[in-house]
């Protein structure tokens, strides 16, 4: 645990420190390749920590390789947000001032999900066998913990990036969106100045 609980720390500060990287890929490259790249980078660093047993410093430099990736799983949805209201913007002209909507969707679903998967998680180890506080090894809590480590999130990681694939907005939409909503300000003070006279 002591080891699980210090790569934590690891992880943590190399997603922190590697966010202006992210950026800066994000800006040159366009945010679809930023995401794609970045997650599948997540995949090695699970697996090799879910097989390694007992060498720390592998631990240490994947946990350091998986910051890297989670610095994407931070920066880039509350990047692609914005996006995503502007498009909805630029289709529904008269529904106006919606942004709170979705950033407390966005906000509630990721909480929900956090909250599911912690529920989930512990009802594994409930039925593998695992009972707090106790000091004896069960294999099958082992194999849980291995399973909840590497197989769900990468699943869930690759069907994730499925659906992504999807996403419409790429940056050539992302430009045509700014002209979009240019030229509706425009016309809402052009409206305006008429409303006022």
């Amino acid at each position: 645990m002591l080891q699980l609980s210090g790569s934590l720390y690891e992880n943590l500060v190399s997603a922190t420190v590697m966010v202006p990287f992210w950026q800066w890929v994000l800006v040159k490259f366009g945010k679809k390749i930023a995401l794609f790249v970045g997650l599948i980078w997540y995949i090695p660093p699970l697996i090799i920590i879910a097989t390694v047993n007992g060498n720390l410093p592998v631990i240490i430099v994947m946990a350091i390789a998986a910051g890297v990736s989670l610095a994407v799983a931070f920066l880039l949805p509350w990047s692609m947000l914005p996006d995503v209201v502007d498009d909805f913007r630029a289709k529904n002209p008269h529904c106006v001032d919606l942004e709170p909507l979705f950033y407390s969707f966005y906000v509630f679903f990721t909480k929900f999900a956090a909250g599911a998967s912690l529920g989930f998680s512990t009802l594994c180890l409930h039925f593998s066998g695992y009972r707090p506080g106790s000091c004896e090894y069960i294999s099958a809590v082992a194999r849980t913990l291995k399973v909840l480590i590497a197989p769900v999130p990468i699943t869930l990681l690759l069907i994730g990036l499925i659906i992504f694939y999807s996403y419409p907005i790429n940056e050539a939409r992302r430009k045509e969106l700014k002209m979009e909503l240019e030229g509706v300000v425009k016309s809402w003070e052009v409206e305006l100045e008429e409303n006022t006279l």
